[in-house]
């Protein structure tokens, strides 16, 4: 019956078929599917909510022993939060029993830690005849992990604390929660990411609190940032969000010392970093961007100057791209400091169009955002070729590309130290989300163009970006498996397939098991270059493969759906409700959401239908709290709550 078929839909074919079989070796036709040996593990829990982040990690973790620290957390994070715990135990069990004797010890104690956190999660569901043992057990676990690691690792002493800080005093553990607690909160430079240590800060507090330590308490809610109002959902993410302030990628203001006396990253003072340069002749400061907002500046610039003895008067910023939170501090530039010189694109227009649209979520841009801030932004030089600049005796290398976000990126190569500054280039999100942009076949060649800078580092212009892309043979090994994202997906999409379809097709290339690195970059942007794609293959209608799904179709809204909650499925606000609880207690958070969303609609002013829209939203915002500030700030706005930062001393160290 395939006779007449093009070799494009053979290949499209085998594509598909591979989609539920065994990997195949053919590269570009296949994806990584979870080990066999781990299938009957896994088929067990067949009729579960779908995760993104929950599929990429089983099956890497089903092929290969994990030695980053992160990852077993990340994993024991999204079981937690999505009410997945089963699933999580009896897939960590199988982990440890069949990669025990190849993980290090640092690895595996990390990995005891993770698995303990879902079994403290999961107790409250222990029949209580044998509640005991099993939270006994969980201490067994805890111990093991920590005698293996000699005390060392502070995912297993954040992890011990946080139990221990939580089981009943008849327990007698609050003593060793204050213990695991205390070596973090004095060592604030084992922060493994800026935001991790804010559990151990509101814990300390609370047990402060229960011995009546009133000063110190005050002291550790404080440094949690949280004070009064600490969430029910653990966060140990890096962003903070306020109405204040907006949004923050860093939750504390600190300066990272990239190269004593030559370059600095300040953090935190906004959504983006600034990096500054401090020129060869020592006469001059650059500014990598403007910052997030005129305030935001400011302040970073004044935290260097406080924390940076001699600096010299800033004379130049090097603008990535015309985005809103790169030149948020072009009116205060021009205003204090009407030196200063811009360097920037000179097709930065389109970008900056664009970063002037006008959003319902405050807590992004800060309630006090004005376009006014960036409208007039334009560069003293413009950049449309390769351009060399020399300022106070360092040498530039300004290259023009088209960034995987905007078409106005620039890559900025400091020639003394090979530091290449790659602003939003490597954004996961491929420009913002809310806005039709974003270039995720460029980028293929903006990677390149990158890697033939040869860098010695890689700055990004948000920290987490650094963290993911900061290697250059991790970015090496991202730009394959990005490629070969871009190659599976567009077929699909040619066939009819909704991205929503693609996304849960669990896209991984075979090759990224050889490169460990790259696992969090490649899964952080994966489901928005798929999402991005889709916008290249589909017009105001979008369909799927079933043909049952057209999206566009309609004018169906919260309304639409609240009525029929009431006058066709006959559902009062109370059934309503518990259909919501149901949904939380088997991890279908977007369904819980979306779905009280319409409740409240159809039965306003209802409390109980409220509460549970925040629930799931607080519970959306912890599972996405390491990858996604945009929607960390949607959900946060949605709970109705703020995450706000934390002070300054409460981190030392990156």
């Amino acid at each position: 019956m395939f006779n007449h078929a093009s070799p494009k839909a053979m290949a499209l074919l085998s594509f598909i078929l591979s989609l539920g079989s065994p990997n195949t070796p053919a590269a570009g036709q296949t994806t990584l599917r979870p080990a066999t040996e781990f299938s009957a593990t896994l088929d067990r829990f067949a009729d579960r909510p779908f995760h993104s982040d929950i599929a990429f990690f089983e099956t890497i973790f089903s092929h290969r022993a994990i030695e980053d620290d992160r990852l077993p957390f990340l994993l024991a994070n999204a079981y937690i939060l999505t009410s997945q715990h089963q699933v999580g135990m009896a897939f960590f069990e199988h982990v440890l029993q069949s990669r025990r004797a190849t993980l290090s010890d640092r690895a595996l104690s990390t990995h005891l830690a993770a698995y303990a956190l879902i079994r403290a999660d999961y107790a409250v569901e222990v029949n209580l005849f044998s509640r005991l043992g099993w939270v006994s057990q969980t201490f067994e676990l805890l111990e093991e992990a920590d005698d293996l690691a000699d005390g060392q690792n502070p995912l297993v002493h954040w992890a011990a604390g946080v139990i221990y800080a939580q089981v009943p005093g008849f327990f007698g553990k609050r003593d060793e929660a204050t213990h695991h607690l205390t070596w973090l909160a004095e060592r604030p430079e084992t922060e493994p990411l800026p935001g991790f240590y804010r559990e151990a800060y509101r814990h300390l507090g609370q047990l402060a609190d229960r011995r009546g330590d009133r000063a110190e308490a005050s002291r550790f809610h404080a440094l949690s940032g949280y004070g009064a109002d600490a969430p029910d959902t653990l966060y140990s993410g890096w962003f903070a969000t306020s109405a204040e302030l907006g949004l923050r990628m860093s939750p504390t203001p600190w300066i990272e010392t990239i190269a004593p006396d030559e370059i600095y990253a300040v953090r935190g003072h906004g959504f983006s970093d600034i990096h500054f340069v401090i020129s060869t002749d020592r006469s001059q400061l650059i500014a990598i961007d403007a910052g997030t907002q005129p305030f935001s500046f400011e302040s970073a610039l004044a935290h260097l100057e406080q924390t940076v003895p001699d600096l010299p008067p800033l004379r130049a910023v090097l603008v990535t791209h015309a985005h809103w939170d790169h030149i948020g501090g072009y009116t205060w530039v021009r205003a204090n400091r009407p030196e200063v010189e811009f360097y920037g694109r000179e097709n930065y227009a389109g970008t900056l169009q664009r970063a002037q649209r006008t959003h319902p979520y405050e807590q992004l841009r800060s309630e006090h955002y004005e376009h006014a801030w960036i409208s007039d932004y334009s560069p003293d030089h413009p950049v449309s070729d390769i351009t060399e600049i020399e300022l106070g005796g360092s040498q530039f290398r300004l290259v023009p590309v088209t960034g995987g976000e905007t078409e106005d990126a620039l890559l900025v190569r400091h020639e003394d130290s090979g530091t290449v500054f790659g602003g939003d280039t490597l954004m996961p999100f491929y420009g913002e989300p809310t806005v039709d942009e974003g270039f995720v076949r460029e980028a293929i060649s903006m990677m390149d163009a990158t890697l033939a800078l040869n860098p010695s580092r890689l700055l990004h212009g948000h920290y987490g970006i650094t963290v993911l892309y900061g290697d250059r043979n991790t970015l090496a090994a991202y730009r394959d498996a990005h490629a070969w994202l871009v190659e599976s997906a567009g077929p699909l999409f040619e066939t009819g397939h909704a991205a929503e379809e693609i996304i849960r097709m669990n896209l991984t290339p075979p090759s990224l098991l050889d490169h460990p690195d790259a696992f969090l970059g490649y899964l952080s942007a994966r489901d928005h270059i798929i999402r991005r794609l889709g916008d290249d293959y589909t017009g105001i209608w979008r369909e799927d493969s079933s043909g049952l799904e057209p999206r566009g179709l309609d004018t169906i809204t919260r309304t639409d759906r609240g009525r029929a909650l009431e006058l066709y499925f006959g559902l009062s606000a109370s059934q309503t409700a518990r259909a919501i609880e149901a949904m939380l207690e088997n991890g279908d958070l977007e369904l819980a959401l979306e779905t009280a969303v319409a409740a409240e609609d159809r039965f306003p002013n209802n409390p109980r239908l409220a509460a549970l829209r925040q629930t799931a939203a607080d519970r959306l915002r912890g599972l996405v709290q390491f990858f996604d500030p945009f929607r960390f700030t949607i959900y946060t706005q949605l709970a109705e709550r703020e995450h706000p930062p934390m002070p300054e001393d409460s981190r030392s160290g990156p």
